[in-house]
């Protein structure tokens, strides 16, 4: 069997190269008996998997994402002579040669609209769903996501497979105490703070985690909040209320932080607070969990999915509820040692290797049909 995977997403930062670059260094060793056509749109990726025999990588120029995808990918994979082209984002070849699997990375914006603008809407409403109905199979990263398409879209059923994601395995806790304050040190953090991590838009709920601070404030003290990430969309209000809301000293915003300096942000952190609106398996809370950093979460969505018994759960927009299971994860010592000890089994329910071989095998089934 020949398979085609499209990475023309291992240059971004974000949640879909994590993917992109766990689930294909997972799934190549443990298919000796397929070929492997690796397609990257930047050539500093090649070799980036070894160089296995049974691997053939090949760097596609296009000058945009629209006709790397469309144009470029389905010529060379009728040169390839591939049985099934597997693009790791939300996306697959229309004029494909061969069969084609997708990945679902999330439904929030059919269920929270007004946390995108009326680009992206134009475009999940019109191009997304040619793609999904096109597509020989997708993979829903949550079983929540999974019914969510079905509902929203009147996508086939029985063509939408559930395969979790799972953190790292650089994930672990850091209690190097050199290696603590290095980092700590690198991004200016605080003694005691909780964390919130990913890109900054409406959906990830900002204000309410800042009234929830203002809360947490008044009766833990100095407790700050280091929000690790950068702005996506329609984050300049969520900035401006920081500095609005009187909390400018007390919000620490670093940036992106590498996922080699993020174990170490995690043990540092008192609580991760991760109130967002609608996620379809975030990786946070799991990251989080195998560091052994307490997790504050939303209820909705695919979030207890990931974070199973291993999280305090809110709504997130009950921002007294909030900064009260905020102030239990930061300040009840029992509490928090079996929050530690559930997080650390949660977080081994979850592998790359269950989430390669499940992906593994929806794309032999495509190649057996």
């Amino acid at each position: 069997m020949r398979i085609g995977i499209c990475l023309r997403t291992l240059s971004e930062r974000g949640g879909i190269a994590v993917y992109s670059r766990n689930v294909v260094r997972a799934m190549l060793p443990m298919a000796p008996q397929h070929h492997f056509v690796l397609y990257y749109r930047d050539p500093a990726h090649v070799g980036g998997f070894g160089a296995a025999a049974n691997i053939t990588e090949r760097v596609l120029r296009a000058p945009e994402k629209w006709t790397w995808d469309q144009v470029v990918v389905p010529w060379q994979a009728r040169r390839d002579r591939l049985d099934v082209i597997f693009h790791t984002k939300f996306t697959i070849p229309l004029a494909s040669p061969c069969a084609t699997a997708m990945v679902l990375h999330g439904s929030e914006r059919f269920v929270f609209p007004q946390f995108s603008t009326r680009g992206d809407m134009l475009y999940f409403h019109t191009i997304y769903p040619m793609f999904l109905r096109r597509a020989s199979a997708i993979l829903s990263v949550s079983e929540n996501a999974r019914k969510d398409i079905i509902r929203f879209l009147h996508i086939d059923p029985t063509k939408v497979h559930t395969v979790h994601l799972a953190a790292s395995g650089t994930f672990r806790p850091v209690d190097d105490p050199a290696a603590l304050a290095a980092v700590r040190a690198k991004y200016a953090l605080p003694e005691r703070f909780i964390l919130n991590v990913g890109l900054i838009y409406p959906g990830k709920n900002i204000p309410n985690l800042l009234e929830a601070l203002k809360r947490v404030r008044a009766e833990a003290g100095d407790v700050k909040l280091v929000i690790a990430g950068t702005g996506k969309r329609m984050y300049a209000r969520d900035l401006e209320m920081i500095r609005g809301a009187g909390l400018a000293d007390a919000v620490l915003m670093p940036g992106y932080i590498t996922h080699d300096d993020l174990s170490a942000v995690y043990s540092l952190a008192r609580a991760v607070v991760f109130p967002s609106y609608y996620e379809s398996f975030p990786a946070i809370p799991l990251e989080a969990n195998a560091c052994g950093c307490p997790v504050v979460t939303s209820r909705t969505g695919g979030t207890p999915e990931a974070a199973g018994d291993a999280a305090l759960y809110v709504d997130p927009t009950d921002v007294p509820g909030i900064a009260a299971a905020t102030l239990r994860a930061i300040g009840d010592e029992p509490l928090r040692a079996d929050l530690i000890r559930r997080g650390f089994e949660n977080a081994r329910r979850f592998s790359w290797d269950q989430t390669a071989r499940a992906t593994l095998a929806v794309l032999e089934s495509l190649a057996r049909r």
